[in-house]
This record gives C-alpha cells, sequence and structure tokens, in this order.
C-alpha cells in the first residue's frame, strides 16, 4: 500500500514538474522588443529569456497595409518535444526542435486588407547559432497547421544568419535537417510539381505550355543526376516566373484568404529548390 501511495505520489509530482515546463515554455511567447515597418520592410527584434537572441527581417516586392496593425509578429520558445512542431515535421526529419527551439508566427489580420504581391523574403539572424557549413541548420515554414517545409535560400555567418522566401504567411522555425540530399532535393522537387500543378488554372495558357517542357526536363535531370541541367532548368523557371504578370497567373496574397498566390508559391519552391542544388 506505502509503495502504491509513493508511485502516485511520485506520478502527480512529474506531473507538476511538466506541466510547469509547458507553463514557463508558453511564457517565453514574446513581441518584439523592437519593431519597424518602413520601405517595404519589416524588422524586428526579439530577446527569449538569456539564450536566445532573434533579429527578424520581412520584405515585400509590392505591399498594401504594411502597418504594426494589421500585422501580428510573435517568437516562442518550445519545447523539444512540443507536439505543435513534432506532428508537423517531414516522416524523415531526424532531429527536431534542437539547438534553436523558437518559433516565430507571422499573422496578419484578416479584417485589415494586408496584401502583398509575389515573394516575401524572411530572414532570420541569431547570435544563439554558430555558423558551420557541415551543420544543416535549415529555415522552416508551416502554413495553417500543415507540415514544415524547408524554404532555405540562403546560410551564411553572422553568427548565424538564413534566408527564405515564402508566397504566404504563418509559422517559422530553424531546424537541424539530417536528411539526405537526395531525399531533401526529391521531396522539394515533389511540392513544386504539385503547386504548379494545383495551380493550373491561375496560369494562362501560354503560361502552362512554356512550364510545363521545362517541369519535364527538371524532372529528367534529377531522375538522371544530371545537376547542372537540373540547374539551368531551374533558373529558367525562375526568370519566366519572375518576369510574368498578373494578367498570366494570379499573383497576390491578402490577409482575408480568399485567393492564392500561384506565382509567390511557385517560386519560392523554385528558390529553395535551387538552393540546395547549388549545396550538393
Amino acid at each position: 500500500m506505502m509503495k502504491i501511495k509513493s508511485v502516485i505520489r511520485h506520478f502527480w509530482a512529474l506531473t507538476a514538474l511538466v506541466s510547469m515546463s509547458l507553463v514557463n515554455a508558453q511564457a517565453q511567447a514574446a513581441l518584439p522588443h523592437t519593431v519597424s515597418f518602413a520601405n517595404n520592410q519589416v524588422k524586428a527584434n526579439f530577446t527569449l529569456g538569456n539564450t536566445y537572441d532573434l533579429a527578424l527581417s520581412l520584405e515585400f516586392e509590392q505591399v498594401v497595409g504594411l502597418h504594426p496593425n494589421n500585422l501580428d509578429i510573435t517568437a516562442e520558445v518550445l519545447l523539444p518535444t512540443d507536439p505543435r512542431v513534432t506532428s508537423r515535421l517531414p516522416s524523415t526529419l531526424v532531429e527536431g526542435v534542437t539547438g534553436f527551439p523558437v518559433l516565430v508566427s507571422v499573422s496578419p489580420k484578416t479584417d485589415k486588407g494586408f496584401a502583398f504581391e509575389g515573394l516575401a523574403s524572411i530572414e532570420f539572424y541569431t547570435k544563439a547559432i554558430h555558423f558551420d557549413p557541415t551543420i544543416p541548420w535549415r529555415l522552416f515554414t508551416s502554413h495553417d497547421g500543415a507540415t514544415f517545409e524547408d524554404i532555405t535560400t540562403l546560410t551564411s555567418t553572422g553568427s548565424y544568419r538564413a534566408r527564405g522566401s515564402t508566397g504566404r504567411f504563418s509559422d517559422f522555425i530553424i531546424l537541424l535537417d539530417q536528411r539526405d540530399s537526395d531525399t531533401i532535393i526529391d521531396t522539394k522537387f515533389a511540392k513544386l510539381n504539385t503547386t504548379v500543378q494545383d495551380n493550373r488554372l491561375a496560369m494562362s495558357a501560354s503560361l502552362t505550355n512554356a512550364i510545363d517542357p521545362l517541369m519535364l526536363t527538371l524532372e529528367t535531370a534529377l531522375v538522371t543526376l544530371d545537376t547542372n541541367t537540373a540547374l539551368s532548368a531551374t533558373d529558367t523557371l525562375i526568370n519566366l516566373l519572375s518576369n510574368a504578370s498578373g494578367n498570366n497567373i494570379d499573383d497576390v496574397w491578402r490577409s482575408s484568404g480568399d485567393i492564392v498566390n500561384a506565382k509567390g508559391d511557385i517560386l519560392s519552391r523554385l528558390y529553395t529548390l535551387r538552393y540546395s542544388l547549388r549545396t550538393l
């Protein structure tokens, strides 16, 4: 009987400890201590406890309603086992929330008329990670609770800087991506191909007729491990989409969520695929 009581006491003590840890982690969710809005750009700086610093930058090609009252930006330190991240990781991702367990949420208010055209660029800069080109820290994003995906387009010193692009907004996080290169590139191409197919009705016939043979060339080059041809096809697709006007492809995202930014979504996946091909 005494052993049972001891086990029960230990269980409740452990439960209380876990609950306190969760509360403490949640308490670290924070607004930026400095934030500025100017010249189609947002800069926000966070200090989370005594461990994590983050300078966040968002930059838009064309934007409407870029104002502090229209955009919520928060950062939160997570537990490594937090299901809000772990349940949304790619199944083959070895490492989850480690090293820099900071989740950033960018949430335009749905009723404020915020909108942007084409791509939005996002950059993380932190001194909490030491840049080492052999360690695959990457910038990931997830929209509306979907699986996190790699959107990295650049990593560099400073102590660590990661840049990516997106055609929409939600959550962003730096993760240690231990997947092999083939898996990463195959995953990125599959997402790119799905995005192109899902948005065919958002593009003119002339644009899809130009995209289709390039996508076939890209797929063939990836299957045959012809990196140079794959890079050439990717660059050509980027130039083609970058120069396409709103008459040929839907290219606006707005916070009301009623339209899809096909141009931004496709381009963001092309840019991150190019990054992975270049880092082979």
